[in-house]
């Protein structure tokens, strides 16, 4: 399963569709595309083996599609991107792991920040941090919430206080062992300082990419991932 980046357009494909259900391959494979723009976006690194698509804007990699233990995620330099994709494969399902509507968990920015255009069918909106009862318990995570959307804040945490270890570690697991899907994201460097990308990092890392201190020229920028053979959902 791989995907090839490089330079595309919008096209005609259509945007995600939470409520509707794509034809599930019979062959375990689909031959689909994936089309992101973006304005001003951060950059990140590929660091394992199991990232199986990438977009890339301005010779920098932005958006990753990988899986990690027994989970997937979706990873992002650009806080615009998050469910705005243009796209005919059916990333949604993959990501929840199911082809029933997913109910969706989203975490981790305040009012000042946070994707634009950002309402998906079945989504829960939570504040800055993960909510007590699932801290350190991904299990119950997993049994509430087929995908979570985590931003870093760029210190915008209430009080001050940044997303604990254990919130972290909690997202890891929930993907890795409890088979969760995660879309993670993180923004261009100058909006987001140093110590974001150490904390952002915290997740990333872990499932195989990096957020790093990028910050690229504005300006109208698109990126497309051409699939031989894309993952169906799991059920």
């Amino acid at each position: 399963m791989t995907g090839s980046a490089g330079s595309g357009s919008t096209g005609d494909a259509p945007k995600f569709d939470l409520g509707a259900v794509p034809d599930t391959p019979t062959d375990d494979c689909l031959a689909c595309s994936i089309t992101i723009a973006s304005q001003q976006s951060g950059a990140l690194a590929v660091l394992g083996t199991e990232v199986f698509g990438t977009a890339s804007l301005q010779g920098q990699v932005v958006y990753a599609l990988g899986t990690s233990g027994a989970g997937r995620y979706i990873a992002s330099a650009d806080s615009s991107l998050p469910f705005n994709e243009v796209t005919n494969c059916p990333v949604v399902p993959w990501l929840a792991g199911t082809n029933a509507p997913p109910a969706i968990f989203t975490f981790g920015w305040g009012p000042s920040d946070g994707p634009k255009n950002f309402s998906p069918q079945g989504e829960t909106v939570g504040g800055l941090h993960l909510p007590a009862q699932y801290v350190g318990n991904p299990a119950a995570l997993a049994a509430d919430y087929d995908i979570v959307v985590y931003l870093e804040a760029s210190g915008q945490w209430d009080q001050g206080e940044a997303p604990s270890d254990l919130e972290m570690q909690t997202l890891v697991d929930y993907v890795t062992i409890h088979g969760g899907g995660l879309y993670v994201v993180s923004e261009f460097f100058g909006y987001m300082k140093d110590a974001d990308l150490v904390s952002v990092n915290r997740v990333m890392k872990p499932l195989g990419v990096e957020a790093l201190a990028v910050n690229l020229d504005w300006g109208n920028a698109e990126g497309n991932i051409d699939f031989e053979c894309f993952p169906p959902p799991a059920g």
